[in-house]
């Protein structure tokens, strides 16, 4: 029966004579959750439950290392791991979905991870990680290639008799495939270099090894970058000729995405679903099916992927980190319910692969913690005052709510608090989904009262409250400063919530942190002549997704940064900074934007806690300023508590 929510999304397909219910597959990343010898945990089995109940019809989740490689996601390249492969196949298919494993060498990649055997084309690596120092990679030599793909074979193989049902070649984000497939990264002059039929003749070797060793008619798909957003590397005119050739290698689907982990940041600067374009080129090319992936979040942009003929699947990954039962709630109509990936990349990215650690979700700060109940409901029903309808004090008021608390949240201005700024940017606009879930399910929870008051101690102290969290975020860092009073003076979140215009067509922004950059790139969009400066030697010196994406995309745009200066007096059209030797140096400024940072707030968590006897939770910015990953998880933590 036709889906009346979603008819495209929940249409059953087909992929390599395997039946799927749906159109929906959970894209294989990694869950650092396995042991560091490769071998299954009984939290990786609990993860693939959790992800087959959420309703995909196709499971892919850790990739699995045809060779012996340190790594908390999966081995196969012995049979003493079939067994641990056999429990997570056997697991996504006892909760109702098709089983799915990718094989992935990482390639030069294997540098980032800190293997000891760093491979590749040739000896060539991504320019700025050479510059970071780490490892180059060695060419393999033509034996070691016959060697590599005869592991790849045998260790689909073992996929096969744990009873995986689709296997996919990781051909993308940097593996090992694609150091072949790139002009930049393959120097070879023999038989696996030069032309793009050399080039594509490792990724191609493998494919038929693997169909060799598991028989034509067991599905072999390929991962593969439309575009590896590299120097003169991938492009997608030559992507099309790969998809054409892996077609008629017998593949049974393409699974396509962007980019490779080195330039992974820019996704949190490019639009949703930035990538249909080169997708439906791939789509129009093949006859086989063709996965979308990156930067889809909501059922309804999901559903017009496939209703517009971009894909015949969707790939999704952080958005079912963020929400593990997204298919689920979809097809039965409760797209409000799902809890909206805000693509900010820290919890996936910055604190799994970056970090190799546990992967994690800003916005689910329940995801994988299996070590902790679910949230109950408490034994005592309790009076709870939230202070401040930021990212924290909604997670802890909603939370506070599932235990059976009667929750009261105070709030001057809207629900959101800090996020309302956060979301201006473009690229952050997935914000806003994020404020209207929490809008939606505060309004709508009858424990939950909003008072849209700013409330005083004497009123948490006498209105019986049993426990208060204080979630007023942090407040701006006022500097004082000769002229800073003057008009032409602002601060970066009036500028960004929209209450006040920047004036004039040189403006000098004061602060290089996160705020900063996205308050610089704002105003250059607008056509302004923007000079940041920033008090430390370095300039978004943070190794974190968002400040790697506003580097490279500042670094393309003619703002100018000025690093080891603070900002000591402003006049009518220009500033004064100063280093730490004394030496001034004179700017031009037509308006100054302040964004010099937060600190925290803890006077109103400290004078309750000195003089009552409630519970005080203080979380988010008013303990500590950091991200929003920290302050929905403090929030969570918080109320559970309660």
């Amino acid at each position: 029966m036709e889906n009346k929510y979603y008819p495209h999304l929940f249409q059953k397909g087909t992929v390599g004579g395997v039946v799927l219910k749906n159109r929906i597959v959970r894209n294989s990343m990694g869950t650092y959750l396995g042991n560091p010898d490769g071998t299954v945990t009984d939290r990786q089995i609990k993860a693939y439950a959790q992800a087959a109940d959420g309703g995909a019809g196709l499971i892919f989740m850790d990739n699995a290392v045809p060779v012996p490689m340190v790594s908390c996601g999966l081995r196969a390249d012995k049979d003493e791991f079939i067994a641990g492969l056999t429990l997570l196949a056997e697991t996504v298919k006892e909760h109702g979905a098709v089983p799915g494993i990718q094989l992935a060498h990482p390639g030069r990649d294997a540098a980032f991870v800190g293997s000891a055997d760093v491979i590749g084309a040739s000896e060539i690596t991504f320019e700025p990680w050479y510059e970071m120092g780490y490892k180059m990679p060695r060419a393999l030599t033509i034996e070691e290639i016959h060697d590599l793909v005869e592991r790849f074979g045998d260790a689909a193989v073992r996929c096969k008799k744990a009873g995986f049902e689709i296997i996919e070649i990781h051909g993308a984000a940097g593996c090992i495939p694609t150091n072949f497939l790139s002009p930049h990264d393959n120097k070879r002059t023999d038989m696996y270099g030069g032309s793009l039929h050399n080039r594509m003749r490792l990724l191609l070797e493998i494919v038929r090894n693997i169909k060799k060793k598991c028989g034509p008619n067991f599905p072999v798909g390929v991962k593969l970058s439309t575009e590896d957003w590299e120097p003169e590397g991938i492009r997608i005119e030559e992507t099309i000729e790969v998809a054409k050739a892996l077609e008629k290698e017998g593949v049974s689907h393409l699974n396509i995405m962007g980019g490779t982990h080195a330039t992974a940041s820019r996704e949190f600067l490019l639009p949703n679903a930035f990538n249909a374009k080169h997708t439906k080129m791939l789509k129009d090319a093949v006859n086989i099916p063709v996965f979308i992936g990156h930067n889809i979040f909501s059922p309804e942009d999901a559903e017009k992927m496939l209703a517009e003929g971009n894909a015949d699947f969707v790939a999704l990954g952080r958005s079912q980190l963020a929400e593990p039962a997204w298919a689920k709630k979809a097809k039965e109509g409760r797209a409000s319910d799902i809890k909206p990936c805000i693509n900010c990349l820290i919890g996936c990215i910055d604190r799994g692969m970056l970090s190799h650690t546990p992967i994690h979700c800003t916005v689910n700060p329940s995801l994988y913690r299996f070590e902790c109940k679910p949230v109950e409901k408490a034994e005592t029903r309790k009076q709870v005052a939230v202070v401040g309808a930021g990212p924290a004090g909604c997670e802890a008021a909603l939370t506070a709510s599932k235990r059976g608390h009667q929750v009261t949240i105070y709030e001057k201005r809207c629900i959101g608090g800090a996020m309302i700024e956060a979301s201006k940017p473009e690229n952050k606009a997935n914000i806003k989904r994020l404020i209207h879930y929490y809008e939606d399910h505060i309004m709508h929870d009858p424990n939950i009262t909003l008072v849209k008051e700013e409330v005083e101690y004497e009123t948490l102290v006498h209105s019986g409250y049993d426990a208060v969290i204080i979630a007023v975020g942090g407040k701006t860092r006022i500097l004082n400063v000769p002229g800073i009073e003057k008009n032409s003076v602002i601060y970066a979140s009036d500028y960004l919530n929209g209450s006040t215009a920047v004036t004039g067509n040189t403006v000098v922004v004061i602060g290089g942190g996160i705020t900063g950059a996205e308050t610089a790139l704002e105003l250059n969009a607008e056509g302004k002549k923007v000079t940041i400066v920033e008090m430390t030697d370095a300039f978004l010196a943070n190794f974190s997704s968002a400040c790697q994406a506003y580097l490279a995309t500042i670094n393309e745009t003619d703002i100018k940064i000025l690093t080891g200066k603070r900002l000591t007096a402003v006049h009518e059209n220009n500033v004064i900074l100063t280093d730490r030797w004394g030496n001034e140096t004179t700017v031009p400024a037509d308006s100054v934007v302040i964004a010099a940072g937060f600190t925290r707030q803890n006077e109103l968590s400290d004078k309750l806690e000195e003089n009552t006897d409630m519970q005080v939770f203080n979380v988010g910015d008013s303990k500590r300023v950091r991200q929003i990953y920290d302050a929905i998880h403090e929030g969570f933590i918080a109320a559970r508590q309660i």
